[in-house]
């Protein structure tokens, strides 16, 4: 799956935070399971009880049966049953999970879904992540990288923090390990990522000012490597840091804009007359960024790929009354193959323009 089909999936999780409303509010709030901190000591008690619709003796098949699939203590109910339900109980050393499920039919409901009596596994590995991961993290929806809506706020929050040095013409490895440290995060690198750090390849784009997040995945597109947000069950989050290839979904390079594109960056718009006679396409576009005011990010890895030159590529634009933006979308389609624009934001809701190939 190509990256431009990685980033358009990322709009219904930007969806999710937003709906999340304020990002820093919400992540000062967390429980401790959320915040990626040490693991809780859980124990786990299984209360059951029957209704009517339960063969008699079913219940004390179940109670034999789920004494083997990893709970502390199960407890037989004589009370009518109630809805599943978790109910965490914390303490100074040890948090106690008290888990009610209530058998019906040929079937136990617990928190998490419903089990037939054949289904020991199924119902081993949801006590297993009840313990490992907490009650609200286990039984959570999970979005883009098996996270929690949550924890990708948490998440989305940390790589929000702005790169504070100058990154244009700094050796890539350099560039990197100054943001990932600024981010307080574990990251873990794969062979290919750790050759690329200690290589001598530069950043090309100035990055300064805009979102780690961002920064991160737009150093690393060049040379081959993605940012996958990675949490195994019952651990910490980690970013990893590998080659693309051995990526299913990574953290992508801005977000889809939310409002109309004059909202969100007017300047594109402004309307002025423009003359450009056979200059390089460079630097045709780097006096239209200068006049916007707004970052312009090439994706290097296409331009190489398609052996697309922007110094030595002439463009022409004969006396024409445009907005900026029309006037970069007439000039990238002077290229070939054709390039094209799209208004994305970082972390933070900076605008940038990114420009790319369809492909």
């Amino acid at each position: 799956m190509n990256f431009d089909s990685l980033y358009l999936q990322r709009i219904d999780l930007m969806h999710k935070i937003i709906q999340l409303g304020l990002v820093a509010l919400v992540f000062s709030v967390m429980a401790p399971e959320f915040c990626f901190g040490q693991p809780t000591r859980r124990m786990i008690s299984l209360e059951i009880s029957a209704d009517r619709k339960a063969p008699v003796g079913t219940q004390q098949q179940w109670i034999q049966m789920l004494q083997s699939v990893g709970a502390d203590k199960v407890i037989s109910r004589t009370a009518s049953p109630e809805l599943p339900a978790v109910e965490e109980i914390k303490t100074p050393t040890m948090t106690l999970l008290k888990v009610t499920g209530f058998v019906s039919g040929r079937n136990i409901f617990l928190p998490g879904g419903k089990f037939s009596i054949r289904d020991k596994n199924g119902i081993r590995n949801l006590l297993q992540r009840l313990r490992e991961d907490g009650a609200t993290v286990a039984l959570a929806e999970k979005l883009a990288f098996g996270l929690t809506a949550e924890q990708l706020v948490g998440l989305h929050e940390k790589l929000s923090k702005e790169v504070d040095f100058n990154t244009a013409g700094q050796r890539a490895g350099d560039v990197i390990k100054r943001m990932t440290a600024g981010t307080r995060m574990s990251f873990l690198y794969d062979r290919a990522a750790t050759a690329a750090v200690n290589g001598e390849e530069t950043v090309q784009e100035e990055l300064k000012g805009i979102s780690t997040g961002t920064a991160l995945a737009t150093v690393l597109r060049p040379l081959g490597l993605v940012l996958e947000p990675k949490r195994e069950q019952g651990k910490e989050l980690q970013l990893r840091i590998l080659d693309t290839r051995s990526s299913k979904e990574n953290w992508p390079i801005g977000w889809p804009i939310e409002k109309a594109p004059i909202e969100v960056e007017p300047k594109l718009f402004d309307t002025l007359p423009i003359n450009i006679q056979g200059f390089p396409m460079k630097a045709a576009m780097d006096a239209i960024e200068k006049r916007a005011g707004v970052r312009f990010f090439y994706d290097q890895n296409t331009l190489a790929r398609e052996g697309i030159e922007l110094d030595k590529v002439k463009v022409t634009l004969q006396r024409e009354k445009v907005s900026l933006l029309v006037a970069v979308s007439k000039l990238l389609k002077q290229s070939k193959p054709q390039l094209w624009e799209e208004i994305r934001v970082d972390e933070n809701g900076k605008a940038f323009l990114w420009i790319s190939t369809r492909n």
